[in-house]
């Protein structure tokens, strides 16, 4: 027996050695892959040749929220420890910052570059779609027309989180009616059935481009008057959003390579019933509201968009107001080098990006950011910059 006893000590210390050594090893592992990834500013494409002051009005933005505090010091990439010291330190330098060369200075005074690998990255892009609409319905002037509409006052959404870690990150939308909260109903029955009439914000004179205006998220409407109406994002019936787009590639009435934001709307003017069932495939609705016409439209992470500078993100992977240096392989088409580099903040998110290497970036309005934005689909790199 005690030699049994001896034995079975012997193992257990010997057990416990292995598990410290794995422990040491896995510990010594990942610090290797963290430092591996690191890069210097001097060996990101294009930061030596790329003009960023225009990121000052993005940075600015958020580091209204990083220096109230609303910038959390448990964020984390991955496994890296995301600090604000160094940022606050970053924000309260900035108004300092005139040229693009001191605020590049700056940024490598305080961050540090992390590549993000992936065989996946994806980029496309978002806008601010410009549209033509009225505040009253007209069967004479716009007979096609549809209402978009603001967010009924008994349309909540749950933050789920609250009521345990189980619920981590996972929210429901549903709408108080009787004193039972149910779901909000699809796109179809919202609009077969007429629901919501009483919450009419304007309507939009081209269907095809009322549906666009729900995927873009905010808009600016001229009304007949020749008045501005600028709306943004209020909420969502809480769906799961659809692509038409992939729909139409995967049934060969669009080729991959001729996809984009413009020659589906060709296709849904051309098809106006078989465009209402595809469109209403898309189970997601949004509603919208009004807001002041001479400010940008609002990320989700609170601040104002920056025009080419602001990129919505998986917040579940990228913590918003963290910035990223990016690649765009396939950007531009009327040049030669059709590559895009520059800095980007994570201000924004949305219901189609999903993992670590997906983005939306906002390029403003106007034509040139609608061709663009239309045909965007391309891969590329990302680097985080992480603050030291």
């Amino acid at each position: 027996m005690p030699k049994n006893k001896k034995l079975f000590k012997s193992f257990f210390y010997l057990l416990i050695l292995i598990l410290l050594s794995l422990i040491l090893y896995f510990e010594d592992f990942n610090q290797n892959n963290i430092q591996e990834s690191k890069v210097k500013f001097s060996e990101l494409p294009g930061w030596s040749s790329t003009n960023i002051l225009a990121s000052l009005q993005s940075f600015e933005q958020s580091c209204k929220y990083v220096m109230n505090e609303q910038f959390l010091e448990e964020n984390k990439l991955l496994e890296v420890k995301i600090k604000t010291d160094a940022y606050i330190k970053f924000c309260k330098s900035l108004p300092t910052v005139t040229t693009n060369s001191k605020l590049k200075k700056l940024i490598e005074d305080n961050f540090y570059a992390r590549y993000l690998p992936s065989k996946k990255t994806l980029f496309t892009g978002y806008i601010e779609l410009e549209i033509k609409g009225r505040l009253e319905k007209s069967i004479t002037e716009a007979p096609n027309a549809v209402p978009i509409f603001k967010k009924p006052p008994n349309i909540l959404s749950v933050n789920l989180e609250k009521f345990g870690e189980e619920y981590k990150a996972k929210k429901i939308t549903g709408m108080i009616i009787n004193n039972d909260f149910i779901p909000v109903p699809s796109r179809k029955i919202i609009e077969n059935e007429h629901l919501f009439k009483d919450h009419i914000l304007a309507y939009i004179d081209d269907p095809a481009l009322a549906y666009f205006l729900h995927i873009q998220g905010s808009g600016v409407i001229t009304l007949k008057s020749g008045e501005k109406l600028s709306v943004g994002y209020a909420g969502d019936n809480g769906k799961n959003y659809y692509s038409i787009g992939k729909e139409l590639i995967e049934e060969g009435i669009i080729k991959k390579e001729d996809m984009s934001m413009q020659a589906i709307l060709v296709w849904m003017r051309n098809n106006k019933l078989a465009a209402l069932e595809l469109m209403q495939k898309n189970k997601r609705f949004i509603f919208f509201k009004e807001r002041n016409n001479l400010e940008p439209p609002k990320g989700s992470s609170g601040t104002s968009v920056t025009a080419m500078h602001s990129a919505a993100v998986d917040n579940n992977f990228i913590p918003y107001h963290l910035p990223l240096w990016i690649q765009v392989d396939d950007f531009y088409n009327d040049r030669p080098d059709k590559r895009l580099t520059n800095i980007f903040i994570s201000q924004d998110t949305g219901s189609a990006i999903k993992g670590l290497t997906r983005m939306d970036l906002f390029l403003g309005k106007g034509i040139n950011a609608e061709e663009i934005a239309g045909r965007l689909s391309s891969n590329g790199k990302i680097w985080t910059l992480v603050p030291k």
